[in-house]
């Protein structure tokens, strides 16, 4: 690990936008950054996943107040010097995907993301640049309907490691076998919801990052570590 000094955290919730989340983005932003971290991204739950933001609201006024999280922990980071990402996390049945790359503009034109089957979602997703992992793949919970789902044709990457699953440790091996068998980038999250309970998950590289394309870069060339 020497040298990989550059901590990157890749799977968190805020209050503002995940219903489980315990902590504003700013506060997450202050949690990192105390912990020696040079990037996170926010990950909330969007509107069909355990969302915080609920109600009878037009599409454009529910994209405002799920980026709220995000927004914050960018404003916060601006001012301590810790780069914030936006992303989000995207169910089908309980099946859980990661996805960056994208923004506001790009939720707002795409409210079908809600009604559309899974794989013309994941296909449009892919087509206008977005980054796609998948999450926790075999965790097992009553929310999920169907454990062990995969998609190695529509994803660029699995969740090889996820802290807030690995009870046993079977989760992530089964994960990082899915990963192998279909020649899929290795990623690391943490999944984290509480400020409080850093769990140290991500990933690590030598050179700061400088941008969002910068990480995918340096990713695909395998230059970086799992947290």
């Amino acid at each position: 690990m020497s040298g990989y000094k550059y901590k990157v955290e890749t799977h968190l919730h805020t209050s503002q936008g995940s219903d489980c989340g315990q902590n504003t983005g700013a506060e997450m932003a202050r949690a990192y950054k105390a912990e020696g971290y040079s990037a996170i991204f926010v990950t909330d739950h969007f509107f069909n996943g355990n969302t915080a933001v609920r109600g009878n609201y037009k599409w454009e006024e529910k994209i405002i107040m799920f980026m709220q999280g995000y927004e914050d922990a960018k404003a916060e980071g601006e001012k301590i010097g810790l780069d914030v990402y936006f992303g989000f996390e995207y169910n089908n049945g309980g099946t859980e995907f990661l996805i960056y790359g994208l923004d506001e503009k790009w939720l707002c034109s795409y409210p079908e993301i809600i009604t559309d089957r899974l794989e013309k979602a994941l296909t449009k997703i892919k087509d206008d640049g977005g980054f796609i992992i998948h999450a926790h793949p075999f965790r097992d919970a009553p929310y999920i309907q169907y454990p062990g789902r995969i998609f190695p044709e529509y994803v660029d990457g699995v969740e090889i490691i996820n802290k807030a699953s690995d009870r046993d440790g079977k989760v992530n091996i089964y994960a990082l076998e899915y990963a192998e068998k279909y020649n899929l980038i290795h990623f690391s999250g943490s999944d984290i919801h509480n400020a409080n309970y850093l769990l140290g998950g991500g990933v690590a590289f030598k050179k700061k990052p400088e941008s969002f394309p910068d990480i995918i870069k340096t990713m695909a060339k395998k230059e970086y570590i799992l947290l």
